[in-house]
């Protein structure tokens, strides 16, 4: 394995980030709840919706080694952290809309309507996932809310994320089911270096 680089997001990378975080929540519980197991069609509407959720106002910042994207995570300040990927919606079967639509209107509704920085989503390719991938690039997230003063918040619906949030200074403070699927909703206070 060769050294992690963390670099933000080019145009030309969009495509290959997509892939890599489709793979990444494929087999996650939400997206299986609300598109099925996995499948090739699965891992196509999922492409379309992170695609469409990258392409929002933020940054990407992505975790290469050896020029390959192995990480990714999408960061955007409050209060532009809840806006819907509604092209995206219009692109999909009704049924699937409505239930993409239901889920991200339960996260907006748990969004803190206070100044924070949001991470919307945290994804590393299945096959380097446990292996300090994720933890890097919170490493660099946080890093940079705590030089600006700024609280995080995020969203999961995977128990072991919770524990790895906890590690970085995240705290849950809220959980609701989202098409019977637990979510935690977590926020990390501002720090001084």
């Amino acid at each position: 394995m060769g050294k992690i680089v963390i670099d933000p997001l080019k145009s030309s990378e969009v495509d290959e980030a997509s892939v890599l975080l489709s793979r990444a929540f494929s087999p996650t519980p939400l997206p299986r709840a609300l598109l099925g197991d996995p499948s090739e069609e699965q891992r196509r509407i999922l492409k379309t919706v992170i695609r469409s959720i990258i392409e929002l106002p933020g940054k990407v910042i992505l975790a290469k080694e050896n020029e390959q994207i192995i990480g990714a995570m999408r960061i955007v300040e409050w209060p532009d952290c809840q806006k819907p990927p509604a092209q995206v919606l219009n692109l999909l079967p009704q049924e699937m809309a409505l239930r993409i639509g239901k889920w991200r209107s339960i996260w907006a509704k748990h969004d803190p309507k206070k100044p924070h920085w949001h991470i919307d989503p945290l994804g590393v390719l299945p096959e380097r996932q446990g292996q300090g991938v994720g933890s890097q690039l919170l490493e660099h997230f946080c890093g940079s809310v705590d030089r600006l003063g700024q609280a995080a918040y995020l969203e999961t619906d995977q128990t072991k994320n919770v524990r790895l949030y906890e590690r970085f200074g995240f705290n849950v403070v809220g959980e609701t089911l989202v098409s019977a699927v637990p979510n935690w909703f977590m926020w990390r206070s501002p720090r001084s270096e």
